[in-house]
This record gives structure tokens, C-alpha cells and sequence, in this order.
């Protein structure tokens, strides 16, 4: 009977089999995991880098297409003045020819003569200097976007799928 009991397994002895067989298991699902971990987290970080370096490069093309922008627009405002204050000379001057006509009318037909010809003259001069300056400013307008325009389109042309596949 003494050999029956001591071919029994005691339960500190199955206790400490299956701890050793549940470490034995646990050692091998880490050391399955840092493989796993290791051989997957050098495509991660490549694929960071490389978005990251993508990203850089595009905030860069932002502030140069910015810096670009801002350059022309103000080279632009200086030429609009320009051209703004050469208009209201201009207008200036049309004025005061007309107000010399206007003094110099000898009767009330020809004051009203004088007047509505100076009016008449002033309203299309100035249609005609305004829609110089609308022109001018459109065109300004084109050329301030153009590269803010051109650094998009090249954006979303780099973030198209590639259709070769």
C-alpha cells in the first residue's frame, strides 16, 4: 500500500508541474510576441519615417508656395497704387481743366454745356480707369494664387493611387 501512495502525484506535486508547464508556455508566447514585435516594428517605423519626412517636405512646399504668394502679391499692391494713384491725377486734373472751362463760361447755356460735357467726360474717364484697376487686380489675383494653385495640384497628385496596377 506504501507504493500505492507514493506513485500517486501529490497535488503540490501537479501544482508545480503544471506552474512549471504554464511558465514554460508563458516563456515561449513573450519570446513569439518580441519576435512578432521586432521583426513587424522596423516596417512601422519605416513607414513613420518616410510619412513623416513626406509630411515635412509638404509643410515645406506650404510656406514656400506662401512665401512665393506673398512675394508677388506685394510687388503686386506696389504696381496697383501705381497705377491707382496715376488714375485719381487723372481725375484730378479732368477736373480742374473743367473747372477752368466752367469759369470761363460767358452765359448760363454755356455753363450747362460746359457741365455736361465735364460730366459726361469725368463718368467715362473714370469707367475707364476703374475697369484698368479691376483688370489689374484680377490679374494680380491670378498670379498672388498661382502658386498656392500650382503646390495643391501637386499635392493631391502625389496622393493619387497609382493607376498602373
Amino acid at each position: 500500500m506504501l507504493e500505492a501512495i507514493q506513485s500517486k502525484p501529490t497535488t503540490s506535486g501537479m501544482a508545480a508541474n503544471g506552474l512549471a508547464a504554464a511558465r514554460q508556455g508563458s516563456d515561449e508566447t513573450v519570446a513569439r510576441t518580441r519576435g512578432l514585435t521586432q521583426n513587424n516594428l522596423k516596417p512601422a517605423t519605416e513607414v513613420f519615417s518616410k510619412t513623416s519626412n513626406a509630411a515635412v517636405q509638404f509643410g515645406r512646399g506650404n510656406l514656400e508656395a506662401i512665401a512665393q504668394s506673398t512675394q508677388i502679391y506685394l510687388t503686386g499692391m506696389q504696381d496697383l497704387s501705381r497705377q491707382y494713384v496715376t488714375a485719381v491725377q487723372g481725375l484730378t486734373q479732368h477736373a480742374f481743366e473743367g473747372s477752368k472751362a466752367f469759369a470761363g463760361a460767358t452765359s448760363l447755356k454755356d455753363a450747362m454745356t460746359v457741365q455736361m460735357n465735364l460730366t459726361r467726360a469725368s463718368v467715362q474717364l473714370a469707367l475707364g480707369e476703374g475697369a484698368k484697376l479691376q483688370h489689374a487686380a484680377l490679374k494680380l489675383t491670378e498670379r498672388t494664387c498661382a502658386p498656392l494653385i500650382q503646390h495643391a495640384t501637386a499635392a493631391l497628385e502625389q496622393t493619387k493611387p497609382s493607376r498602373a496596377a
